[in-house]
């Protein structure tokens, strides 16, 4: 498989939307640890950083260009939970891994584990139109709606676009990359195939 449809696939699958709660993650900043309480444990334990990382992989495999385990997307994950997230993000991130590993997933084969994603994937899309429902019938009945967690899966998959894209390799190797840009042009003309623009 060739990188642009790798990419073009996990771009359909995303809707090109991001969650609240990453997007509040850029709005507001990391905090310092003070200011954050965890629900998971960090650092995370070797199992469990092999555990992110082979779901990175997965997400954004090594084609043509390096995936997601040459660009350390797992330690930004890792890193990112730790320091931007609320403890109701980090609580049902960890209750996915806890999943993924009653399931043996690392032990499970390629195709076993696309499948168990793809599972996962399903229904984090039911508990986020779920959500949108209840929200929207708060909102009308004049109640306060308090949001719920990200779904496991939308989370990583979010994570692992964010973290790869923002990443050395993502940004040079898999986007056209101009180091030292010349003058500003608003409106290039755009070749069949080719790679999206690094920002």
């Amino acid at each position: 498989m060739k990188r642009r449809d790798a990419l073009g696939r996990v771009a359909l699958l995303m809707g090109g939307t991001l969650s609240a709660p990453t997007m509040l993650a850029f709005l507001e900043g990391c905090k310092p640890a003070t200011e954050t309480s965890s629900a998971l444990t960090f650092p995370f334990s070797a199992d469990r950083k092999a555990l992110v990382a082979e779901v990175a992989e997965i997400i954004i495999p090594k084609t043509d260009t390096p995936g997601a385990k040459d660009a350390k997307v797992g330690e930004f994950i890792e890193k990112m939970l730790k320091d931007c997230y609320e403890a109701k993000d980090q609580e049902g991130f960890n209750k996915g891994l806890e999943e993924l590993e009653k399931k043996d997933f690392l032990k499970a084969k390629p195709e076993q584990q696309t499948a168990i994603l793809k599972e996962l994937e399903k229904a984090a899309t039911t508990e986020m139109a779920a959500a949108v429902q209840e929200k929207k019938n708060y909102t009308e009945a004049g109640k306060e709606y308090t949001d719920a967690s990200v779904p496991f899966f939308r989370l990583v998959k979010e994570l692992t676009l964010l973290g790869y894209f923002t990443s050395e390799p993502g940004a040079t190797l898999a986007l056209d990359y101009v180091p030292v840009p010349g003058r500003y042009d608003g409106c290039t003309d755009y070749k069949p195939g080719q790679k999206a623009w690094a920002m």
